[in-house]
Parts: C-alpha cells; structure tokens; sequence
C-alpha cells in the first residue's frame, strides 16, 4: 500500500482544521488584533483540542480494534508491541520540546527539579498543570490514554477470541468514568479559569472525549449501517458546531450556573464533532489542488506545529523586543501575525523532517508499516478486511 493511498483526505482535513483553531487561537491573544477577531478566533482553540481528541480516538480505535478482533491484543507481549509503535510516534517529538521550553518556554526559563512530572506525563492527571509547557496538557490526557485502552480491554477479556464486549466494556469504563470524577466537582467550579484548570485540562476529567472518537470506530467497524446512516446527520451537526463556536466565543453563558452543563458540555461536543467523521471520510478533495496540498501538509506537520508554535511565539516576541520594535493596530499586527504563520510552518517543518520523521522510519523500519496495528493502514483497509500477518 503506498503513501499516498494510506491517507484519508477528510481526516487530514479535520486534523489541519484543529491545530488551525489551536494557532489562529494562540495567535489572536497577541499584539492588537480588531477586537472581533480576538472575541471570536481567540475562543476557538478549545474546539480544535476538542477535535484531536475525538479523531484520535477515531483513528487509534481502529488500530486497537483491528487488533483485538485479529488476537493481536489479548496478551502482555501484543499490548507492549501497541505501546512501543505509539511511544515511537510520539514521545520523541515531545521530550524534544521538553527540552526546548526548559530554556525557550513563554512563562520563563524552567526548572526540570520541579517540573520532573512532565517526563511522565503526571503534569495533569488529577491536578491542575503544573506552570510550565502549558499546551502539553492535551499531550498527557493522549498518552493516558494509550497506556491504559489495552490494559481494560484485557481486565475484560474473557478469552483470547473475545472482543466486542469488552471494547464496549472498555469504552463505558471510560466514558462513564470522567463523568463521574466532573460530577463530583463540578460544584467546587465557579469561573472559566477553574473549569478550564480543574476540568478540561485535568486528565482523568477527559479521557471520555477520546473514547468517543473510539466508540465511533467500534460502530464503524462492528455496524455499518448504523455508521453510515450517521452521514443524514452532518448538516445538522455542523450548524450545532458553529453555533457552538459562537457560544464559546461569548464566553459559554449559562456553563458555570448548572452543574449539569458543566459537566455534559465538554462530551456533548465531542459527540457533535464525531457526527462529522463519517461525512468527512468520504470526502475525496476540494477540487482545488493548492488547497488540498496545503491542508494534506498541515495535517502531516500537525503534531510540530502544535507542539512548538509557542516557542515561535516567544521567539518573535523577543527579538521584536530586542530591536525595539513595537507592533500597532492595523496593518503591523497582521504583518506580525503573516509572519508568525511563516515562523510556525517553517519550524514545524524542520522539526517534523529532522526529529519527528526520523522516528517514524525507524519505527517502521523495525517493526513494520503494513499491518492492522498501523494507524493509517488500519484506516483505510476495507472494512472486514484481515492483513496477512505471516
């Protein structure tokens, strides 16, 4: 299967759109920018974490699920093989970035005697972030979530050829779960800042949004009528999305006085959003191949853009600093912000061949690209299609 076959355009898309909303985000609380775009753009960036999530959880359910129902995770020896290709995806790139803030983070020069935790991923897990490399928070809840799908799918196995109970079963644990842990704190949450700090960026609060995306996949693969009939769905959830991309810009009125909503809002998104992956999938191009290529790039470097675009941010600021320049409303705000996209794209692009790719090729030079524990490949296989593992 070749490079170029292996990817799904309308995925791509999905992914570009959310590191864009994480970027323009970012972006907009910096220099004077029109006070509409900071209001709206400035707010979107947690709607782009929010798709992460739940196309990761689209997107590595269908690894684990091609994996269970061909037996390759119903033992210790296939659950490390699924932790190795995964860490090999990801964790070069981060401890790079690591690295990177400790000297070049936005909050000031950091101490790895106090921020240890960021080396396992404990930044987060049932505590507010720790101030230090700030949007690694979403990173954490990922990796918690690679390292514990295979271990409840195991604790619900009943036998080597089971699996569809117990990817249920697993899916419940951990939909269920986060609910549970923001009920009962969601009283002690008053203000956005303490939602954001003490629910959307604690990890045992989120862990559902990613295992809707992976509830999506089991429907995908297990009942595809049903998965097909959700594409009647999409006009409808995408005007709930933009709706609901008004709603956060005007600050999520009616959130913090309901308990309730506090604790359903962040699913409930997640649920809209994975109502457009089936529509989305089908999509083949938007006939235009500029724009194709340029979503199909962003969505390759997606991973080093979201990681490093702060440190650009930080980078620019500084020398513009340095030299005394001083950015005004109107024409020199945009002028920092086509810049900034030139910063970030152009970083991400060293970082993406000279750290991020190297990996991925050694990765799959050792342990193969061709089989259902791929992402990519376990995506775009036909449905009901089993890889010859010999």
């Amino acid at each position: 299967m070749s490079k170029k076959a292996s990817r799904v355009f309308g995925l791509d898309v999905l992914r570009a759109v959310a590191v864009l909303l994480v970027l323009v985000g970012h972006s907009s609380t910096h220099q004077y920018p029109p006070r509409w775009f900071s209001w709206f753009w400035g707010a979107q960036g947690t709607l782009g974490v929010e798709l992460f999530y739940v196309l990761s959880g689209f997107l590595i359910g269908h690894i684990l699920i091609r994996s269970a129902r061909s037996g390759r995770l119903h033992g210790a020896a296939a659950v490390w093989d699924f932790w190795e290709r995964r860490w090999a995806r990801t964790l070069p790139l981060y401890f790079f970035f690591v690295l990177l803030y400790l000297r070049f983070d936005y909050l000031g020069v950091g101490d790895l005697g106090k921020d240890y935790p960021f080396l396992f991923f404990m930044q987060n897990f049932a505590w507010p972030q720790l101030p230090f490399f700030q949007h690694s928070w979403s990173l954490a809840v990922e990796e918690w979530f690679y390292f514990l799908f295979p271990l409840v799918f195991l604790w619900f196995c009943s036998n080597e050829r089971a699996y569809r109970w117990p990817l249920l079963g697993t899916c419940a644990f951990f939909i269920v779960g986060p609910l549970l842990v923001r009920m009962a704190v969601a009283h002690n949450v008053q203000d956005w800042s303490a939602f954001d700090a003490n629910i959307r960026g604690v990890v045992i609060c989120r862990l559902d949004s990613i295992f809707i995306g992976v509830l999506l996949a089991v429907i995908k693969l297990e009942w595809q009528a049903f998965y097909a009939r959700l594409r009647w769905l999409f006009p409808l959830a995408l005007l709930f999305l933009v709706g609901m991309m008004f709603y956060l810009a005007y600050g999520l009125p009616g959130l913090m006085q309901h308990d309730w909503i506090k604790v359903l809002f962040l699913p409930g998104l997640s649920v809209v959003i994975a109502v457009l992956i089936p529509t989305m999938e089908q999509l083949p191009s938007f006939g235009w191949k500029p724009m194709d290529a340029f979503f199909t790039y962003t969505s390759k470097i997606s991973y080093s853009l979201y990681l490093g675009h702060i440190c650009m941010i930080t980078l620019l600021e500084s020398c513009m600093e340095k030299l005394g320049v001083r950015a005004a409303p109107g024409w020199s705000t945009w002028a920092f912000y086509a810049l900034l996209f030139v910063a970030y794209y152009l970083f991400a692009t060293l970082t993406y061949l000279f750290v991020e790719r190297p990996y991925i090729a050694l990765r799959d030079a050792r342990m193969g690209h061709s089989d259902v524990r791929s992402g990519e490949v376990a995506v775009t296989l036909p449905v009901g299609q089993q890889v010859n593992h010999a």
